[in-house]
């Protein structure tokens, strides 16, 4: 409204130099400038929440993520627990239980280390996410 009056009065004058900055194109002009700037704060505002809301789903993914593997490796250390358990059984039948150890044991301590290191990351994960 405030440009159309300005416009107005502009054109009613005759011409740009002629014209008289009056009181109330001032105020119309630092109206407008208010609103301005009021528009490029709720933008910056919106863009930061935006990006906020990407960050926070993002590591809600990766939690997900990490707490898919961590599960999938609990399973395999069951599981891996359950055929050594089997295979101890066969070994002590046919007396040869060395043959079982050793694998066995390598095997749960390197799934172990990668359950501790995922429960590290996803703790790390987790603070970030309640940092945001």
């Amino acid at each position: 409204m405030s440009q159309r009056v300005n416009h107005e009065f502009i054109k009613l004058s005759g011409a740009i130099y002629e014209s008289k900055i009056t009181k109330e194109m001032r105020t119309a002009a630092t109206s407008v400038r208010a609103k301005y700037m009021q528009y490029l704060e709720s933008e910056r505002s919106k863009e930061k929440t935006e990006t906020k809301q990407l960050k926070r789903k993002a590591l809600e993914e990766e939690i997900d993520f990490l707490k898919q593997m961590t599960m999938f490796l609990q399973t395999d250390i069951h599981q891996t627990n359950e055929k050594a358990n089997d295979l101890a059984k066969e070994a002590e039948k046919s007396k040869d239980i060395n043959l079982f150890i050793q694998p066995h044991e390598l095997t749960i301590s390197e799934k172990e280390i990668k359950i501790n290191t995922l429960d590290v990351k996803l703790n790390e994960k987790s603070l970030e996410l309640k940092d945001i």
